[in-house]
Protein backbone atom coordinates (compact mmCIF):
# COMPACT_ATOMS: atom_id res chain seq x y z
CA UNK A 1 0.00 0.00 0.00
CA UNK A 2 1.01 3.43 -0.16
CA UNK A 3 0.05 6.49 1.82
CA UNK A 4 -2.97 7.41 -0.27
CA UNK A 5 -4.39 4.91 0.52
CA UNK A 6 -4.72 5.51 4.01
CA UNK A 7 -8.05 6.78 5.30
CA UNK A 8 -8.24 8.95 8.30
CA UNK A 9 -11.52 8.78 10.37
CA UNK A 10 -12.39 11.73 12.56
CA UNK A 11 -14.84 9.50 15.06
CA UNK A 12 -14.73 6.09 15.60
CA UNK A 13 -17.74 4.16 16.72
CA UNK A 14 -17.18 0.39 17.82
CA UNK A 15 -21.02 0.09 19.13
CA UNK A 16 -22.74 2.80 17.10
CA UNK A 17 -23.95 5.80 18.48
CA UNK A 18 -25.08 6.57 22.01
CA UNK A 19 -28.39 8.14 23.07
CA UNK A 20 -29.51 7.99 26.41
CA UNK A 21 -32.87 8.71 27.64
CA UNK A 22 -32.96 12.00 29.66
CA UNK A 23 -35.94 10.76 31.66
CA UNK A 24 -34.12 8.49 33.43
CA UNK A 25 -30.74 9.56 34.98
CA UNK A 26 -30.50 7.55 37.81
CA UNK A 27 -31.27 3.80 38.96
CA UNK A 28 -34.79 3.65 41.82
CA UNK A 29 -36.23 0.67 43.54
CA UNK A 30 -39.90 0.89 44.51
CA UNK A 31 -40.90 -1.92 46.53
CA UNK A 32 -44.80 -2.37 47.93
CA UNK A 33 -45.91 -3.85 50.36
CA UNK A 34 -42.55 -3.74 52.79
CA UNK A 35 -43.89 -7.03 54.58
CA UNK A 36 -43.16 -10.33 53.72
CA UNK A 37 -43.71 -14.06 55.16
CA UNK A 38 -42.57 -16.26 53.11
CA UNK A 39 -43.56 -19.43 55.26
CA UNK A 40 -46.69 -19.06 53.48
CA UNK A 41 -45.52 -18.76 49.99
CA UNK A 42 -46.09 -14.91 49.60
CA UNK A 43 -43.73 -12.73 47.48
CA UNK A 44 -42.84 -9.50 47.13
CA UNK A 45 -43.24 -7.37 44.29
CA UNK A 46 -40.98 -4.78 43.53
CA UNK A 47 -40.41 -2.64 40.17
CA UNK A 48 -36.79 -0.80 39.00
CA UNK A 49 -35.85 2.05 36.78
CA UNK A 50 -32.26 2.56 35.26
CA UNK A 51 -30.79 4.49 32.73
CA UNK A 52 -30.37 3.06 29.01
CA UNK A 53 -27.39 1.25 28.75
CA UNK A 54 -26.36 0.05 32.13
CA UNK A 55 -26.12 -3.52 33.21
CA UNK A 56 -28.21 -3.74 36.41
CA UNK A 57 -28.11 -5.84 39.80
CA UNK A 58 -30.63 -6.04 42.22
CA UNK A 59 -29.31 -8.19 45.48
CA UNK A 60 -30.48 -8.41 48.71
CA UNK A 61 -28.76 -7.93 51.74
CA UNK A 62 -29.51 -8.28 55.48
CA UNK A 63 -28.70 -4.99 58.05
CA UNK A 64 -24.97 -5.91 58.81
CA UNK A 65 -24.58 -5.63 55.05
CA UNK A 66 -23.96 -9.62 54.66
CA UNK A 67 -24.90 -10.74 51.18
CA UNK A 68 -28.27 -12.93 50.76
CA UNK A 69 -29.01 -13.25 46.95
CA UNK A 70 -29.47 -11.98 43.56
CA UNK A 71 -32.26 -11.27 41.71
CA UNK A 72 -31.65 -9.33 38.76
CA UNK A 73 -28.64 -9.24 36.55
CA UNK A 74 -29.22 -7.76 33.00
CA UNK A 75 -28.56 -5.67 30.77
CA UNK A 76 -30.72 -2.70 29.78
CA UNK A 77 -30.72 -1.13 26.15
CA UNK A 78 -34.60 -0.10 25.84
CA UNK A 79 -35.75 2.79 26.70
CA UNK A 80 -38.44 1.21 28.86
CA UNK A 81 -37.74 3.49 32.24
CA UNK A 82 -40.16 0.82 34.53
CA UNK A 83 -39.19 -2.94 35.18
CA UNK A 84 -41.17 -5.63 37.53
CA UNK A 85 -40.16 -8.31 39.29
CA UNK A 86 -40.38 -10.20 42.71
CA UNK A 87 -38.66 -11.93 45.58
CA UNK A 88 -39.76 -14.86 47.71
CA UNK A 89 -38.26 -14.19 50.85
CA UNK A 90 -35.23 -16.58 50.28
CA UNK A 91 -32.01 -16.64 50.13
CA UNK A 92 -29.31 -18.02 47.52
CA UNK A 93 -29.77 -21.44 48.51
CA UNK A 94 -33.48 -21.36 48.57
CA UNK A 95 -34.19 -21.53 52.24
CA UNK A 96 -36.55 -19.06 54.22
CA UNK A 97 -35.10 -16.40 55.47
CA UNK A 98 -35.14 -15.58 59.32
CA UNK A 99 -37.47 -12.68 60.52
CA UNK A 100 -35.85 -9.27 60.49
CA UNK A 101 -35.34 -6.23 58.02
CA UNK A 102 -33.68 -6.91 54.64
CA UNK A 103 -32.12 -4.30 52.43
CA UNK A 104 -32.90 -4.55 48.52
CA UNK A 105 -29.73 -2.90 46.76
CA UNK A 106 -29.89 -1.76 42.85
CA UNK A 107 -27.13 -0.90 41.21
CA UNK A 108 -26.67 0.30 37.42
CA UNK A 109 -23.32 1.22 35.71
CA UNK A 110 -23.80 2.67 31.80
CA UNK A 111 -20.84 0.67 29.79
CA UNK A 112 -20.30 4.61 27.52
CA UNK A 113 -20.23 6.57 30.21
CA UNK A 114 -19.29 4.69 33.55
CA UNK A 115 -21.86 6.51 35.36
CA UNK A 116 -22.77 4.27 38.39
CA UNK A 117 -26.33 5.00 40.24
CA UNK A 118 -27.68 3.09 43.23
CA UNK A 119 -30.69 3.09 45.58
CA UNK A 120 -31.96 0.98 48.69
CA UNK A 121 -35.87 0.00 49.44
CA UNK A 122 -36.15 -1.75 52.84
CA UNK A 123 -38.18 -5.00 52.85
CA UNK A 124 -39.29 -7.00 56.77
CA UNK A 125 -39.63 -10.55 56.40
CA UNK A 126 -41.96 -11.54 59.04
CA UNK A 127 -43.94 -14.75 60.47
CA UNK A 128 -47.85 -15.79 60.43
CA UNK A 129 -49.23 -15.08 63.88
Amino acid sequence: ANDESIMYLNEFHPDGTYESDPNIVESSIDVEPYVLIPSIGEKINFSYSAPSGSRVIIRVFDLSGRFITSLVDTFIDLDQNNWESFWNGRDHLGQVLSPGTYLIHIESMNFQTGDTTTDVAPVVIGVKP
